[in-house]
């Protein structure tokens, strides 16, 4: 976030949209802290360890934001640099948002998901069966 504020400044990039518009970053912002806060607690409770390489879990954790997203850390740091490029106008801290994202989405994620397939074979595959990487919208008629 500061490094894309700081782009603005240096560049001298305007501010893209009005006041009242900026509010409207508090609400990627607050979902995504709520759903930062939420992904953790469920590693901690139904796993056994951390969202970091060194403490990983003891088991596919599937419970929490986990039943409808694969990846809801992820989601919940873009949701985050969302709001705080809304909030602050930013357009580089945007840009940056939307870097990460195609980082994530084409580096990250896939080298994560074959670490989780070696790690967990069929359970893992069960899941990603039942859940996006993203988010799962169920269907009523569906379940």
């Amino acid at each position: 976030m500061l490094l894309g504020f700081s782009f603005d400044r240096i560049l001298g990039l305007p501010i893209w949209i009005g006041r009242p518009w900026q509010l409207w970053g508090l609400v990627p912002l607050t979902l995504g802290l709520v759903l930062e806060a939420a992904g953790t607690h469920a590693f901690w409770k139904y796993g056994g360890g951390a969202p970091n390489p060194v403490a990983h879990p003891s088991r596919l954790v599937t419970e929490g934001p986990y039943a409808w997203s694969r990846h809801p850390l992820y989601l919940a740091r873009h949701l985050i640099l969302l709001g705080a490029a809304l909030l602050l106008a930013s357009p580089s801290t945007l840009a940056l948002t939307v870097l990460l994202f195609i980082v994530v989405e084409t580096i990250m994620i896939p080298r994560e998901e074959g670490r989780l397939a070696a790690r967990f074979a069929e359970p893992y595959a069960d899941y990603r069966t039942r859940v996006s990487k993203w988010v799962t919208v169920r269907r009523r008629d569906r379940e």
